[in-house]
């Protein structure tokens, strides 16, 4: 008798024991951590905290429904300070202490780079939402990076765009491009956009290069006025074009102009950029309805409506937790290979990627109207056959 009450008690706890515990013999209750990666503090704070803020809204959203596989979504957050070798320890901490599988990160270029090379060593899948240089999803010997991606679009993508936007809806036939002197970033936008310019008979008439230290450019814009082009473009970013695009208007240079989305800030002074466009990832007046749920979400909680980065945070975060709930795994490979043949339905437009890993979707076009940016439109790059026609290009 007694023994059968033992028997009967053992058999009770073992049952509750296997209640408590999915078939792997884990906890079912034990959260998948995932790592956000960023400057939480130091002179790019307000990038990561932007950025943080979309990821948190994705995971509250997951845990809502019930989390992913089963289980709750929790954050690891990680300060990169936007400094590489400070992301890597923080990395390397978390994979000790936490074996950490996924992380969404970085903000800033360098630092994405260094935590990929830390990822592919380890084994973790990384997506990045705010770092655009080409070769972020490849290794040293330019093979893809099987367990790295992307949320926003590759550089080249949105030169290919700006010169398919003034061929084709300003009815450009000439184009000056001035970018800073040694800027990869304005160089690679530069490099596609010339391509695709002249690729459909395009004629570049002038690349010119200017310092970006110096406050006054009218040497430089002399040689712009004399060659007279239909489209100025200029990408770069918003501090520079803050005085650069006020002394092309007042040195009577008429060319529509284009920039890029470093343009793309709050601190872009709108009143003095009358009439520019400018290529980016998100406008909050698209008047999509994913859009505009989004920013009822965001404003809702934050108080201001999202900019691209908090948006490009939101959408990696939640193509990260689809690929893993759709491939049943919390194995990276098996969640990265889900993630090269889905197709991911975003805030900022229906997403899939290319065989780099970089995503397929459309780039925003914005303009400057009475010191508001306005949706202009949403279109898709074609990719063009470079014809490679020599232009000069002039040093200041």
């Amino acid at each position: 008798m007694r023994c059968t009450k033992w028997l009967a008690a053992i058999l009770l706890f073992s049952v509750l024991l296997t209640a408590c515990r999915g078939g792997d013999g884990k906890q079912a209750a034990e959260p998948l951590k995932v790592g956000v990666i960023g400057p939480f503090s130091g002179d790019f704070q307000s990038l990561g905290q932007r950025m943080h803020n979309g990821v948190v809204l994705a995971v509250e959203g997951w845990n809502q429904r019930g989390g992913i596989l089963g289980q709750p979504v929790e954050i690891v957050l990680l300060d990169s300070r936007c400094d590489p070798a400070t992301a890597q320890d923080a990395l390397l901490a978390a994979i000790e202490e936490t074996q950490l599988q996924f992380v969404i990160g970085g903000v800033c270029g360098d630092v994405s780079e260094r935590t990929a090379r830390v990822a592919m060593k380890y084994g973790l899948l990384q997506i990045s939402p705010a770092s655009v240089q080409l070769d972020l999803t490849l290794d040293d010997e330019g093979n893809v990076r099987p367990l790295v991606f992307r949320a926003p679009f590759a550089d080249p993508t949105q030169g290919i765009v700006a010169a398919q936007f003034a061929l084709h809806r300003l009815d450009a036939e000439s184009a000056v491009i001035l970018t800073a002197k040694g800027s990869p970033y304005g160089k690679a936008l530069a490099d596609a956009f010339a391509d695709s310019f002249q690729a459909e008979d395009g004629k570049i008439k002038l690349r010119a290069t200017y310092d970006r230290e110096s406050h006054t450019f009218f040497d430089v814009l002399a040689d712009v006025r004399d060659a007279s082009p239909d489209v100025l473009y200029l990408p770069g970013y918003y501090n520079v074009m803050n005085e650069l695009v006020p002394q092309v208007r007042s040195y009577g240079i008429n060319a529509r102009i284009i920039g890029s989305d470093g343009w793309d800030s709050p601190q872009l002074e709108a009143a003095r950029m009358g009439g520019c466009y400018f290529t980016t990832h998100y406008a909050p007046d698209d008047p999509r309805d994913v859009v505009q749920q989004w920013n009822q979400l965001y404003s809702s909680r934050y108080l201001v409506t999202p900019g691209a980065l908090a948006t490009l945070g939101y959408d990696a975060a939640n193509m990260l937790f689809t690929a893993i709930q759709e491939s049943g795994s919390r194995e990276p490979y098996a969640v990265a290979q889900t993630m090269e043949k889905a197709t991911f339905n975003t805030v900022t437009g229906e997403v899939r990627f290319d065989a780099q890993h970089n995503p397929i979707k459309p780039v925003t076009i914005v303009q400057v109207r009475d010191g508001q940016l306005v949706y202009v439109d949403r279109l898709l790059p074609a990719t063009p056959t470079p014809t490679p026609t020599p232009t000069p290009e002039v040093e200041p």
